[in-house]
């Protein structure tokens, strides 16, 4: 049997979430864990990125929820 990464990963979204539904679904709060599979989607990227702003306390939207869908469709 393959390894599902989703399986063990403990991110609010992992790229291999097979509900259909979860780019719109999950939620994800900055500072929160990231999906480390690879290649890196869009979604990932922007995690990191908000995730490095969090950690030097320059992100302002710290309680808002995002989505994957969020992350890769608007300006955040």
């Amino acid at each position: 049997m393959k390894n599902r990464h989703f399986e063990y990963c403990s991110a609010a979204f992992c790229q291999d979430d097979k509900n259909p539904n979860s780019r719109n679904e999950v939620p994800w709060y900055a500072g929160e864990k990231v999906c480390r599979k690879k290649p890196f989607q869009k979604f990932q990227k922007k995690q990191i990125e908000i995730n490095k702003l969090f950690k030097k306390d320059k992100f302002k939207n710290v309680d808002k929820p995002y989505t994957a869908n969020d992350l890769e469709t608007k300006s955040i």
